[in-house]
């Protein structure tokens, strides 16, 4: 890509525009989420609401906010009138401005979800000129099932593994009498992490059949060290992917993972299987007639298929 074809401000000014264009489509969808009511029609039947920010408990995100606590609280408190025994309730505790940050984060958080299409886009479009032919054949299914495996991780972190750490937890509440009121910014914050590192883990696949398919790393290389690697994705879940859930939430992460990522080595394997290196690929190209174009068996001094010199 950095040739000496075009100088390196080009390729610095590319990259700028590539960048402004990320940037605009990741503030206007930003924008969208913070102000769209959720119900547009009900909205504006009252536009008055506006002008008292009232209509930030009916935005998109405040939505899908609430969302978050009905379906990961297993029983979560009213939010009027008196609680319930063994009822969930999140409440504020670190200071008077944490309501606006959950919620501009969870905006954020949204936003980069949904803008992801066009990061990868401009991203491919910029390192493109770079690609071989090999390479620029795999991008587009290596595009979609990343983007497939990260939808997938998403929603098994959101409804599998985040609320199951809830469940995991709740023994603890009981077992020590204490009430079910939980810090909202940890609560929103753990979910968060919990189904973003969800969503990325379940990507590794696709980078480890990829590296196999280029030749980067052999098949080989993952069945010898298999124990390392499974060692490996056991400390990254149990530290970064399932924080405070004990080794059965680990388990619950841990063993797709690995069937995932040990599928891609078959897979990558199989791929590979039978097909020459690269190098002697390479060679074979240039054994090519220069008059007719096709493959020659060996060297010669006429071509064995049209007749004429090659000399």
């Amino acid at each position: 890509m950095f040739s000496g074809r075009f100088p390196l401000s080009e390729h610095i000014a590319e990259l700028r525009r590539r960048l402004k264009t990320v940037a605009i489509t990741f503030l206007v969808i930003f924008v969208i989420l913070v102000f769209f009511p959720a119900n547009p029609i009900q909205q504006a039947q009252n536009p008055g609401q506006y002008l008292n920010l009232a209509f930030i408990q009916n935005t998109v995100i405040a939505s899908f906010l609430g969302r978050v606590v009905t379906d990961i609280l297993p029983n979560p408190c009213p939010q009027a009138g008196p609680s319930p025994p063994g009822c969930w309730r999140l409440i504020g505790a670190t200071g008077i401005g944490e309501g606006m940050e959950i919620y501009f984060i969870a905006a954020l958080i949204i936003t980069l979800a949904l803008d992801m299409p066009v990061i990868a886009y401009e991203a491919y479009k910029f390192i493109d000129p770079a690609l071989r032919d090999k390479e620029r054949a795999m991008i587009y299914p290596f595009v979609l099932s990343t983007s497939a495996l990260f939808a997938i991780g998403l929603l098994f972190g959101y409804f599998v593994l985040a609320k199951f750490l809830i469940i995991a937890l709740s023994p603890f509440y009981l077992a020590t009498q204490l009430s079910f009121q939980v810090d909202g910014a940890a609560f929103y914050y753990v979910v968060f992490l919990i189904i973003g590192a969800t969503g990325v883990s379940f990507t590794s696949p696709v980078f480890v059949y990829t590296t196999i398919r280029l030749r980067i790393v052999s098949a080989d290389f993952f069945s010898h060290n298999r124990w390392i690697i499974w060692f490996v994705i056991w400390v990254i879940t149990g530290l970064f992917l399932t924080p405070d859930g004990g080794p059965l939430l680990d388990l619950v992460i841990f063993i797709p993972i690995v069937l995932m990522v040990e599928v891609a080595v078959l897979l990558g394997r199989r791929s590979t299987r039978g097909a020459a290196p690269d190098g002697e690929r390479e060679e074979k190209k240039e054994l090519r007639c220069p008059h007719c174009g096709k493959v020659l068996s060996h060297p010669m001094l006429f071509c064995e298929h049209c007749g004429k010199s090659i000399a």
